[in-house]
């Protein structure tokens, strides 16, 4: 899965050796033909390695830029978690006041197009692998084939969601002859025919029942996305049909999510073990997914919310963090972020490091560190339960699914009684409050607004206390443009494919 077993088995075939009379001949990197490979396990099995560090890079960075990757831009710089801090870059500085550019890189989408044309080679040739080398099984076949549907199905997940309707390409990009540049295609469309297409064939490849490589995506990585797509469709039946299907997956410690078929208290981590889930995945009952990094191959892991070889450019929205802390029961706040003014790091998300009390310690490099950062995990689709059942009428097991988390957290149970779970709106927000909680930069937060259809209800007051610090007068909040829920294409994606229609609202 790193950068190095990429390049050592690509580099492998890439020296060709003429007689002694001619010169030494070096084919480059991009002009290897696909036909000199795919030859062997080995080629297989370095090209199954190039689908993830190439959406690893876009979710976590190349290891050098201080822009750090998406997967907090996107899923949560837009958000009421996160805000400005005094070395802003561009980038949030935007997002914050929803004022996106079509030249903020966040509005890039080649990172995931390059990730679904590496997945389109795989697909098109781990079968030819097979008929070559008899090491390269029929298992093995179908489990990378599965990784390959679930994963760019992922990548049009996240395509949909931020940029609405998007090309589509389903077959590799080989020759020049192809058109490569395509109108784009209605994002439902895109949901049916592509999406959960996509996780239904990788469902029905993979092998069952088997303890999983919490780094690669497996049957319950499969079955979370699955829910997730159906929870942003609002079709909470299917939804629930497919967290059932996942507490039934074996995960990382052999035991399955939920054996019991509902989720107790023992399927998740405990009180005292819940950093497990972010510091060592690979051991934690409640891993699903999640990205793998080696400091030591892949450079710094400089996600933008905490820990970067320069001072980070987004910090813990300061409304949150006075209302969080505010919590003395959740006893999350310390173990998520720093809490201590006296450190000069209260912006800083500290739950995917084991840090001490007083915070980083003095000459800390940031290349030292390692980050693992969560797709999914058993809590986020404990809490989704709640919700589909909280829509389809089943409040006493949605609550029970709920108390879960907030339990292990600190806090009493909530009684059926409560009168903040009156009704299903108000149980809905006591639901996505927990949410915020429990997943703090899981990258989520953005994508539960929207979902749940609260844009103006939640990013009014924050969108409003930020304007109003560059300019006192303002009072537009999000606004009623609700086209710019969506990102708006950047101007190079524009220029790059003729036949693109920016989004609306944007220019």
């Amino acid at each position: 899965m790193t950068r190095r077993v990429l390049n050592i088995a690509v580099l492998s075939i890439l020296v060709v050796l003429a007689s002694c009379k001619k010169s030494l001949v070096e084919k480059p990197l991009t002009q290897v033909p696909v036909g000199d490979y795919f030859k062997s396990l080995k080629d297989v099995n370095a090209a199954m390695s190039g689908i993830y560090v190439s959406f690893q890079t876009e979710m976590i960075g190349d290891g050098v830029s201080n822009v750090g990757g998406k997967y907090h831009y996107w899923g949560e710089g837009r958000s009421d978690n996160f805000d400005r801090s005094q070395y802003s870059n561009v980038q949030i500085r935007e997002l914050a006041l929803n004022q996106i550019s079509n030249t903020n890189s966040t509005a890039d989408w080649s990172g995931l197009y390059r990730t679904i044309n590496r997945i389109n080679q795989c697909i098109l040739n781990i079968p030819l692998a097979a008929q070559i080398d008899n090491n390269v099984t029929p298992t093995i076949v179908n489990n990378d084939l599965a990784q390959c549907y679930a994963l760019r199905a992922e990548c049009y997940f996240y395509l949909t969601r931020i940029w609405g309707d998007v090309v589509v390409f389903t077959e590799p990009y080989t020759d020049i002859t192809q058109p490569a540049a395509l109108p784009r295609t209605p994002k439902d469309k895109v949901i049916s025919d592509v999406i959960l297409a996509d996780l239904t064939k990788a469902y029905s490849l993979i092998q069952k029942s088997q303890t999983p490589n919490i780094y690669y995506i497996n049957e319950g990585a499969i079955c979370a996305i699955m829910a997730d797509v159906y929870m942003w469709k609002k079709d909470y039946p299917n939804a629930i049909v497919w967290y059932k299907n996942l507490f039934k997956a074996k995960g990382v410690t052999a035991k399955l999510y939920a054996p019991s078929g509902t989720p107790v208290a023992g399927d998740l981590e405990t009180q005292a073990n819940w950093k497990n889930a972010f510091l060592a995945p690979n051991t934690s009952v409640e891993a699903i997914w999640s990205i793998f990094w080696n400091q030591t191959i892949d450079g710094c892991a400089c996600i933008p919310i905490s820990v970067q070889n320069n001072n980070n450019p987004i910090r813990v929205d300061s409304l949150i963090t006075v209302r969080w802390k505010a919590n003395k029961q959740d006893t999350r706040v310390l173990k998520t972020i720093d809490t201590l003014p006296n450190t000069g790091h209260v912006d800083k998300v500290y739950k995917y490091y084991n840090l001490p009390a007083t915070g980083l310690p003095a000459g800390l490099i940031p290349q030292s560190l390692n980050v693992f950062l969560p797709m999914y995990r058993m809590s986020d689709a404990v809490l989704g339960y709640a919700e589909a059942l909280n829509y389809t009428g089943d409040k006493t097991t949605a609550l029970a699914m709920l108390n879960l988390t907030r339990v292990r957290a600190g806090y009493t149970a909530l009684a059926a009684t409560d009168a903040s779970i009156a009704t299903q709106e108000t149980f809905e927000d006591v639901i996505l409050q927990e949410r915020q909680w429990e997943l703090f930069g899981e990258g989520k937060r953005w994508f539960d607004i929207v979902r749940t259809n609260r844009v103006n209800k939640i990013m009014d007051p924050f969108i409003n206390y930020r304007q109003k610090r560059v300019d006192p007068a303002s009072n537009v909040g999000f606004g009623t443009d609700l086209n710019k829920i969506l990102w708006p294409i950047l101007r190079q994606n524009l220029e790059d494919n003729p036949q693109l229609v920016q989004n609306p609202s944007y220019f």
